[in-house]
């Protein structure tokens, strides 16, 4: 009994020792020491095979992960152009010791190519390596077999681009120094026959006249014959099919370089037009805070008509605009010979919205903004904002309402309940009022709208005299139309094309009509380079009706500052009283050239020039026109740039500053 519990013991302390031995050889990291390497720093060697050292290190040391390491550091040597280094490695317990034998580094010394005789072989060099064919030397590129034969299969694919589809590459007379430290590669070229695009032509259920069906291709099918642009145009003509409403199209173009004996390659398209699809319907998924009506409504007018994915995508870009969903799909499913499904599913995004802003600006100081909004006001997918703004010059708000689908028309109504209390210049004015504005785009560029507006105002004398002032407590009633034809790449930071717009307003003084106000801009804006070369023009006219009152000086035009001629502050150019406070008028031009230029990608510069007058009488024309010159500095934002100007005044009078500095935002035009 003794001799048994005296066995068990042992055999339990004998299996603790084992266990503890076990686990204690388990935690004893392995160690990785490199010997012989001279021209590259052991930092580089651990970061190229980084991977099978942390195998090594946590899963301890073995032969097949030793070896393993040594083969991935030996092809980064060849890489670098050590191409006789050797890597060897040495089991010592737990350590890994690699023995490395760099032996010379070969540097490519010199690209000759042989048989190249329709092409330079300056051409060529810059496929091969990527630089200069008398730069080569001086780059000291490394030398390794596999970047030679990418570089002759990177020159083979140019020969194919062009034209010479059998063209055979390759580099057999390439030799190394003697030394081991230089390489000079010989490209041997036979370029062979030179093929071009022959006759193209079309065969099954084409439905287009083929002048259509070749423009549809994308690429011209002229010029030296590419077997890669086959596959473009039978992708191009098919997406040109679908997009009119072809759903199931398909295209499959062919090209026989055999029966090109003279070169030309014919070119065939086996084209399946099938039957035009008609939308049927939609389903939906994913909605919650949003009425399922929404887009039934939205996809209304594309539903019983004809599959058109250009418009399937043009009602896609104006769902995500209105901010309602963080994600949107839309899967045409077909579900009868000649009907389709729109399958749209969605994630809506957050849409309520509460935001802060503070800016500042050179007329206006320090300015502060409370924002509150809804983008889904009732769940009708209408927004709905407040907002509050504070500035040095008094306070602003407004409560907006926009729906863009009035009574599921392609009208939209923007309504605005306003009030204002600012301090201007020599005067204050208080005021309330509703606009209500329709607008409809007739074609993706042409918008026309028309408004109506009411309110009340009050005008206070701080400096001016009262009888410059004109009417100093009124209501207003107005109503307008405006048009605008708009071919910017962007609204908000444009970069080439031009906008032209124009407005016509009947205004009423406390119930009688008193003036119309005439108006039009136009501004160009294009790319020279990474340069920007702005230009516009604008003119503003109020024309007395009968024998109407004086025009009310928050009603009048003002000239001056960073957005009109910006050697003059803000209000600053045009008629002034005795004490030199600005008074306004019924007649101003601006016309402005403007070249902006990058620093870097964020910061640049800018040179402009600005022209334009102000009279006060309600006669037009460009009498007492003022200039203004000057530069700038600019930091762009994804919304428009940060505008720093200074603008000189070169024909300076009697009491005017030399110039005027303004800080803003966005384009001044």
């Amino acid at each position: 009994m003794i001799r048994a519990v005296f066995r068990n013991t042992v055999r339990f302390l004998t299996l603790v020792c084992v266990t503890w031995l076990a686990l204690l050889a388990d935690t004893v990291r392995a160690e990785v020491q490199f010997s012989g390497a001279k021209d590259v720093p052991e930092a580089k060697l651990r970061e190229a095979v980084g991977e099978q050292l942390q195998d090594i290190q946590s899963k301890g040391a073995t032969p097949a992960r030793a070896d393993d390491a040594a083969f991935f550091l030996t092809g980064f040597y060849h890489k670098l152009g050590y191409s006789r280094a050797t890597v060897e490695y040495e089991l010592r317990g737990s350590t890994v010791v690699f023995r490395i034998s760099e032996g010379p580094r070969a540097l490519l010394r010199s690209v000759s190519f042989v048989g190249n005789k329709s092409v330079d072989s300056a051409i060529l060099a810059k496929f091969f390596s990527g630089v200069p064919l008398a730069d080569i030397a001086a780059a000291n590129l490394p030398y390794h077999e596999s970047d030679v034969t990418a570089g002759a299969e990177r020159v083979r694919g140019y020969y194919i681009s062009e034209g010479w589809l059998d063209a055979v590459v390759g580099t057999n007379g390439t030799q190394l120094s003697g030394d081991g430290t230089g390489a000079h590669v010989v490209v041997g070229i036979v370029e062979g026959t030179r093929y071009f695009f022959g006759d193209v032509s079309f065969s099954g259920d084409t439905r287009y006249p083929v002048p259509e069906l070749i423009a549809a291709l994308g690429a011209k099918p002229e010029g030296p014959f590419n077997p890669a642009l086959i596959n473009v145009m039978q992708g191009s003509l098919r997406s040109w099919l679908r997009g009119r409403g072809h759903f199931s199209a398909e295209v499959t173009g062919t090209a026989d370089v055999t029966l090109a004996p003279s070169g030309k390659v014919p070119v065939r398209f086996a084209v399946h037009a099938g039957p035009k699809f008609r939308v049927d319907g939609i389903t939906q998924n994913g909605l919650d805070r949003v009425k399922p009506e929404f887009l039934v409504q939205r996809f209304k007018k594309l539903t019983s008509a004809e599959y058109s994915p250009a418009l399937v995508d043009e009602k896609y870009r104006e769902l995500l605009r209105t901010g309602l969903f963080r994600t949107m799909r839309i899967v045409p499913k077909k579900t009868g010979a000649e009907q389709l499904t729109l399958d749209i599913e969605v994630e809506e995004a957050k849409q309520k919205e509460f935001g802060f802003e503070i800016g500042f600006g050179s007329y206006d100081g320090l300015v502060a903004i409370l924002r509150a909004g809804d983008r889904n006001f009732l769940r009708t997918g209408r927004p709905l904002t407040v907002q509050l703004q504070s500035s040095q010059r008094g306070f602003e708000g407004e409560i907006l309402h926009v729906d863009p689908w009035f009574m599921e028309s392609d009208w939209a109504l923007r309504t605005r309940l306003f009030s204002q209390f600012r301090d201007e210049e020599g005067y204050s004015h208080k005021g309330a009022g509703l606009r209500v504005e329709a607008s409809r785009k007739l074609t993706s560029r042409w918008e026309v709208s028309g408004f109506a507006e009411a309110g009340y105002t009050t005008v206070s004398s701080v400096e001016i005299d009262p009888a410059l002032l004109g009417p100093l407590d009124y209501t207003l009633a107005a109503v307008g139309v405006t048009q605008k034809f708009d071919y910017r790449d962007d609204p908000l930071n444009p970069r080439r094309g031009y906008v032209f717009s124009n407005s016509l307003e009947l205004d009423a003084l406390d119930g009688q009509l008193a003036f119309g106000r005439v108006s039009a801009r136009y501004s160009y804006y294009r790319t020279i380079g990474k340069s920007l070369l702005a230009a516009g023009v604008r003119f503003g006219w109020n024309i007395p009706v009968g024998e109407a009152a004086d025009v009310p000086i928050d009603l009048r035009y003002f000239n001056g500052g960073g957005g009109t001629v910006r050697s003059f502050a803000e209000r600053d150019l045009g008629p002034k009283d005795a004490t030199g406070h600005p008074l306004g008028g019924s007649f101003y031009t601006v016309a402005n050239v403007e070249w902006d230029f990058p620093f870097t990608d964020a910061f640049g510069g800018a040179l402009f020039v600005d022209g334009g007058n102000l009279t006060s009488d309600a006669t037009p024309g460009l009498q007492d026109m003022r200039l203004g010159i000057g530069a700038g500095l600019r930091y762009n934002l994804p919304i428009g740039p940060m505008r720093l100007d200074f603008g000189y005044n070169p024909s300076r009078r009697e009491g005017e500053d030399m110039g005027a500095a303004h800080f803003s935002f966005g384009f001044a035009f």
